[in-house]
């Protein structure tokens, strides 16, 4: 009889403990994913900001804050984005503006900072923790005003360069730093992240970027391939559920790293509507005005399918949660015993 009470006692218990975890992780993802993206089918997807799809593509305006979850604090200058995202069958883009008075594109002096923009995303059922965690990586698209810029073209300082050799007054780009080598052809990095302090260069480059310079701010628009070879790119593929976070820098606010304007919430893009979308939406003049994004620049070497670490991911969950309800119910029994 004692064993058949302690045993009950034990089973309630754990199931209370089970039931409050499920919970928790629910209200969790409640609380830090604040709505849906719209998305708009076009059969051309657009790599310039000035294309006429983007005019009938939906927008949806996300909050900024400043950055003080990890040091260096500090940003916020920047309120609020504007965000669209329009889609095919093989591509993705997504047009970030937002209001900045400063074009801030020269870094040719110390202390002067470029303006940036960046897309973080996650595929799976659970948004990510901050940027990332391991196991649960993140992928991060990166866009700074410097690289675009025709007038910085050295994004170095040609202040630093005579009479002294390069690889002495430039040691990151001699060094191979990516920061430091402008991608002049894309406009864009590709970056992967396991937590703050984490950010890597993704061997795989296949994100595009382009901005234009709008009478208040930025416009800024990201394209990729749904389907890549990265090993932790954000898989697109239609079917997919898609977590998105955003992040600006001004220049002239001096933001730079971890000092920037970022979303405190994430943005769910759910790719399973896509299939109701109205392809012929915004198609019109899609041959002039858009550019079909048919090359996704770089061919360096990928990695291993995203599904991977998203099985590993969501196996951990469950592996978790059975030793919770073992251990729980374990320790309730024998104490309940004793």
């Amino acid at each position: 009889m004692p064993d058949r009470d302690a045993a009950r006692r034990a089973t309630i218990v754990t199931a209370v403990v089970v039931a409050a975890l499920v919970v928790a992780q629910t209200a969790v993802t409640a609380a830090v994913t604040s709505g849906s993206q719209p998305a708009m089918s076009v059969e051309s997807v657009p790599s310039d900001p000035g294309a006429s799809q983007w005019s009938d593509a939906p927008e949806r305006t996300v909050s900024l804050s400043k950055q003080q979850m990890a040091p260096p604090f500090g940003g916020g200058s920047i309120d609020e984005m504007a965000v669209q995202t329009v889609h095919n069958d093989s591509h993705t883009a997504f047009r970030l503006t937002w209001e900045d008075p400063t074009r801030d594109a020269n870094i040719r002096a110390p202390e002067n900072y470029s303006d940036a923009a960046a897309v973080m995303l996650r595929t799976g059922d659970q948004p990510p923790i901050t940027m990332g965690a391991a196991g649960k990586p993140v992928d991060i698209w990166y866009w700074r005003a410097s690289w675009q810029s025709a007038d910085d073209e050295s994004s170095g300082g040609d202040m630093y360069a005579y009479p002294h050799p390069d690889d002495e007054t430039k040691p990151a780009r001699a060094a191979g730093n990516p920061l430091s080598t402008p991608p002049t052809d894309r406009f864009a990095q590709n970056y992967y992240a396991k937590g703050y302090g984490s950010l890597t260069h993704a061997p795989r480059q296949n994100v595009r970027a382009r901005a234009e310079r709008t009478d208040d701010g930025w416009s800024v628009v990201f394209v990729r391939e749904h389907g890549t070879e990265g090993k932790f790119d954000a898989d697109l593929s239609e079917g997919e559920n898609v977590y998105l976070a955003f992040a600006v820098w001004n220049g002239s606010a001096d933001e730079v790293n971890g000092q920037k304007s970022l979303t405190l919430q994430f943005t769910q893009l759910d790719t399973g509507e896509w299939a109701m979308s109205d392809a012929s939406s915004g198609s019109s003049g899609s041959s002039s005005a858009g550019q079909s994004a048919e090359s996704d620049g770089g061919s360096d070497s990928g990695g291993q399918s995203e599904g991977l670490w998203m099985t590993h991911s969501v196996t951990n969950w469950v592996v978790g949660l059975v030793a919770t309800t073992l251990l729980t119910w374990s320790v309730v029994y024998w104490r309940a015993r004793g």
